[in-house]
């Protein structure tokens, strides 16, 4: 299995779980088993998403899945600070994490899917072996 631990968007993406749990943990009854479930369990999701594509053949495909999770997030997190649930200050520390990661896993998909179209375009080595 490919070793994810060490790569700067496993990090910053464990972080953010991290946060989420620091920030998410006094939420009031209503939120707390309702959205801030969501909300971690999507965080874990950006993690495994992570891995998978690491070990993947195609990686585009789980790096799709990880910008779903953390659009997901990013909204509900907004939709908390909406509400009043959640500080605007804890906001934006949650949302700028948030953004490092959305920025890293799009500029490892756009690297992906140059990538995967370099090796099947005609000529290539790749459709040469077939």
């Amino acid at each position: 299995m490919a070793d994810y631990y060490h790569l700067d968007v496993y990090k910053s993406s464990y972080k953010l779980l991290l946060e989420i749990y620091k920030n998410t943990r006094n939420l009031n009854r209503e939120y707390k088993y309702t959205t801030g479930e969501k909300i971690k369990e999507r965080a874990f999701a950006i993690l495994i998403g992570i891995a998978k594509a690491n070990r993947s053949k195609n990686k585009v495909i789980p790096l799709d899945k990880v910008l779903d999770d953390v659009e997901y997030l990013r909204l509900s997190l907004r939709l908390l600070r909406d509400l009043g649930v959640l500080s605007e200050k804890k906001f934006v520390n949650l949302i700028v994490l948030s953004e490092d990661v959305l920025s890293q896993v799009e500029r490892w998909r756009k690297y992906e899917e140059g990538h995967t179209q370099l090796h099947s375009e005609p000529g290539s080595q790749a459709s040469h072996r077939r």
